[in-house]
């Protein structure tokens, strides 16, 4: 009797210790992983490279700072995006852009490109990280408007266009100061604490475009308004032929 006691008691022990085991490991391994909370943009540079006006596009390109605060790397997470949100690190790209090159020193993974972004699938280990991504996109008037959306936040933003090219207005942005590049002068706009799921919506005003560009817009327009004006008058011409047809018909009859 005593000593089936012993052993339903040892039993239950190891039972325990069982649970206790894999409860501990779980709690350990969810420990051992950073959260997203715990990555940070640092410093967010936007370089408008240039102003292509005859094909009415702008090269772009960015430098990010990242840094995971944690001492643990963060592991980014696609399985279930409805249950576990956007867990994963993902930047803001403008609607229509294209030939998207992405650099980094984080460890190997791959891209995932989406309509108005991108997101990294590569783990986060704890420290800073550079990321450089440069992309084309078109704008068609002499405003283009880039809801730039920070889903990390970013601790300072600067942007710089080259001079003569337009201006830039945003939330938190001012001019700066006007800086040489290889013999090019840019203008230099600063922004500071955009805090997580902040938008900025830039704007970029008097874009220059081509003589031709705007040749071909004026006359678009003014072949439309022609256009118009031509089946207004038909118009005109129809109704008061009917109305004098009718008005024949009455004294004929």
């Amino acid at each position: 009797m005593k000593n089936k006691l012993i052993k339903t008691i040892s039993n239950k022990l190891i039972y325990i210790l069982l649970i206790s085991f894999f409860i501990n490991g779980s709690i350990l391994k969810a420990e051992s992983e950073g959260k997203i909370e715990d990555i940070l943009i640092n410093e967010y540079n936007m370089s408008i490279l240039s102003v292509d006006q005859n094909d009415q596009s702008l090269s772009i390109i960015t430098a990010v700072k990242i840094l995971n605060k944690s001492e643990s790397p963060f592991v980014p997470n696609f399985s279930d995006v409805a249950k576990t949100g956007m867990n994963f690190i993902r930047f803001s790209l403008p609607e229509g852009f294209y030939d998207l090159y992405v650099e980094t020193d984080l460890p190997s993974g791959n891209l995932i490109e989406m309509p108005n972004g991108f997101a990294l699938t590569s783990d986060i280990p704890s420290g800073g990280f550079n990321l450089i991504f440069s992309y084309y996109v078109n704008y068609n008037s002499s405003k283009f408007n880039f809801p730039l959306h920070f889903p990390h936040g970013a601790e300072s933003f600067k942007i710089i266009i080259p001079e003569e090219s337009g201006i830039i207005k945003g939330e938190k942005l001012s001019f700066d100061k006007n800086i040489e590049i290889s013999s090019k002068r840019f203008n230099e706009y600063t922004g500071i604490e955009y805090s997580n799921g902040e938008y900025l919506n830039l704007e970029m005003e008097n874009i220059p475009s081509s003589f031709l560009k705007k040749i071909s817009t004026s006359l678009n327009f003014q072949i439309i308004n022609l256009i118009v004006i031509i089946i207004m008058v038909n118009i005109i011409i129809l109704f008061f032929g009917i109305k004098y047809y009718k008005n024949i018909r009455k004294k004929n009859a």
